[in-house]
């Protein structure tokens, strides 16, 4: 089987993926993988005795610990999810400009829209998983500050707090750049990179203007003719009806055209 370009890159996206998300574990569970002191012999805590210790703080902290880790999934499906928007509407030119996008964008309107809806929820979800890593830090700190074990706390808490905020800080940047100027920075690319053109396959040879919600208007840029066409996703419909239009789609994306820029398929 012959692995397209997109097929790569999003293979490439999973596995940097999987190596975040062990940080984001570790850095989120501070109390349980940052060694801390027990017991009047200053032993160091397992996890057991961690997760059943009856110090009201203790508890308190593990259950913010867990929902701050909670967040942090929701987070990255969000940021998962809009890198595969980007892959499969989008692509990457090196000889164009990161800014080029906004250029090209204007003929495919409800791509724009997809991509707008994503980086909002993107900034959304990245200012929430920030306020909340920002409280569990702050209440993880005072319970390793109550039960110090010396160095081997201060390191492995220096270290695992350190990948988080890296982390938090690119998504932070990333998702600003993206909302406010409209540049599909990819957050898994080990330099940043902007998805700056349309993916081929969904390139057309039409030029699209939305007139309102529910109309659209098509000119071919091969003969000039124009044709106002209306937004299949605003038509009311039973389901049945909804059923038929999408198995009448086409099955290969070459075909797709003029289909792709009005988003008749999810």
């Amino acid at each position: 089987m012959k692995i397209d370009m997109d097929m790569k890159e999003r293979i490439h996206i999973f596995m940097l993926f999987l190596l975040q998300s062990y940080k984001v574990l570790m850095g989120s569970m501070l109390l349980v993988f940052v060694p801390q002191s027990c017991g009047d012999d200053a032993h160091v805590c397992s996890i057991t005795e961690i997760v059943q210790s009856d110090d009201i703080l203790n508890r308190f902290g593990m259950g913010v610990n867990s929902i701050t880790t909670l967040i942090f999934m929701i987070y990255y499906f969000v940021e998962l999810h809009r890198e595969n928007v980007c892959v499969q509407y989008l692509d990457i030119d090196q000889n164009k400009g990161d800014n080029n996008l906004s250029n090209e964008i204007g003929n495919y309107p409800l791509i724009r829209n997809k991509i707008i809806k994503m980086n909002n929820l993107y900034y959304s979800s990245t200012m929430t998983a920030l306020v909340a890593y920002s409280g569990n830090l702050i209440l993880s700190t005072v319970i390793l500050y109550k039960n110090y074990y010396g160095m081997a706390t201060m390191t492995s808490y220096m270290s695992f707090v350190i990948l988080i905020l890296m982390k938090l800080y690119n998504s932070y940047f990333i998702s600003m750049d993206t909302k406010h100027n409209f540049n599909s920075l990819s957050a898994y690319m080990t330099e940043f990179q902007s998805f700056n053109v349309i993916d081929k396959d969904y390139r057309t040879k039409l030029e699209i203007k939305q007139v309102n919600a529910n109309e659209f208007s098509v000119v071919s840029l091969e003969d000039g003719c124009e044709n106002a066409v209306m937004n299949p996703l605003y038509i009311e419909s039973n389901d049945k009806n909804k059923k038929k239009i999408k198995d009448e789609l086409p099955k290969k994306r070459k075909s797709w055209g003029m289909v792709a820029n009005l988003n008749l398929f999810n």
